[in-house]
């Protein structure tokens, strides 16, 4: 602000001018430049004849005034701004920062908004929310316009913990992590995920898991429910579905290692689906056992082998080890490379039965 002083003289008078901006120049109605007392200060002497100025600085509206011996001995001239500097800086700083459209920066830009503008910034960054904001060249007084923008979150990181040493896990049925008891993942705004946890020895777990859940972890140690057909079982890759040979001892007549045979599967399966004496062709029925989340079915073959004319009486066990998630359909089932463990030692009991091995 600029002060202007003025000393009473015979037919003339001397006015302090102040004008703001300080930096703001005035210039006589020739266009000649005024020299300041100090700056924004000018001190003016007039007489009879009126003296005209203009005010002007870069971004502001220019303003005249004029001075005669009817002036005031102290005059403050105030310039409106025409244009404002806008500071645009956002957090995260990566933001991509766009103006009416256009790309301007990331992180922090700068540009001016002329009167009687307006002008819209968009803030865009991952796992964040668009920021949009209109602004209008009147929304500050100040001729310096500053928005530091803080943008939210529109995602979370959940850590999940199991009490398995090796899962799976899935977020809406992508694979996150295997072979750990943990894993990490992504979560979005107005999206919740679906979370599938498996693990061996343990049933499937799912939940829905939502942002605006308390917290960022997920302790499922104490929710994963044991698999009863997990634990009534073993691992039966070696026997399950496959058929493996059997020769019957020497001295053994056939229908005796038959009957052997049969009367040693009878005592798990209820009766034969298939009982054909001349091919020496034996199937159980299907033994069901039913779980919380799966059907498990079994049977036992004994099929004899032909004769190849070694003289040797041989025959081939099988044991039927299936699953099904869905129904009791036989379409429903497939092969499952584990065995219950009432059936795990068919195989070799038969062998000892019949066999000198």
């Amino acid at each position: 602000m600029a002060v202007l002083m003025c000393t009473s003289m015979l037919s003339a008078k001397t006015v302090q001018v102040t004008v703001s901006p300080a930096e703001a120049i005035v210039l006589k109605q020739k266009g000649e430049v005024l020299q300041p007392v100090t700056q924004g200060v000018y001190s003016i002497t007039c007489s009879i004849v009126d003296l005209a100025f203009t005010v002007q600085a870069d971004g502001y509206d220019s303003e005249s005034f004029v001075i005669n011996l009817k002036s005031p001995k102290t005059m403050e001239i105030k310039l409106k701004p025409n244009r404002k500097h806008v500071v645009v800086t956002s957090d995260p700083k990566d933001a991509v920062i766009y103006v009416d459209g256009r790309e301007a920066g990331r992180g922090q830009v700068e540009f001016d908004i002329h009167k009687g503008e307006s002008k819209t910034i968009k803030l865009v960054a991952d796992e964040y929310d668009t920021y949009l904001k209109r602004i209008n060249f009147n929304d500050q007084s100040s001729i310096r316009m500053t928005y530091n923008i803080p943008m939210v979150l529109n995602t979370r990181t959940i850590n999940v913990l199991v009490d398995a040493p090796s899962a799976e896990f899935f977020a809406d049925g992508i694979m996150v992590t295997k072979g750990k008891n943990s894993a990490t993942f992504q979560i979005y705004k107005d999206k919740p995920t679906q979370l599938i946890v498996r693990a061996e020895g343990f049933l499937e777990y799912t939940k829905m898991v939502y942002f605006d859940q308390e917290g960022n972890s997920i302790n499922l140690t104490s929710e994963l429910s044991i698999d009863k057909a997990y634990t009534a079982s073993e691992p039966g890759a070696a026997i399950a579905n496959k058929r493996t040979e059997v020769m019957i001892k020497k001295g053994m007549s056939r229908d005796d290692a038959i009957q052997r045979m049969k009367y040693y599967i009878s005592e798990l399966f209820e009766s034969l689906e298939i009982n054909d004496n001349v091919a020496g062709w034996y199937r159980t029925v299907w033994n069901v056992e039913e779980y919380p989340d799966k059907i498990i079915r079994s049977r036992y073959e004994i099929k004899e082998i032909p004769d190849n004319g070694d003289g040797k009486l041989k025959f081939k066990l099988l044991l039927q080890s299936q699953v099904s998630y869905t129904g009791t359909k036989d379409e429903d089932f497939r092969d499952w490379d584990r065995v219950l463990k009432k059936y795990a030692k068919l195989h070799t009991d038969i062998r000892s039965l019949v066999t000198s091995e």
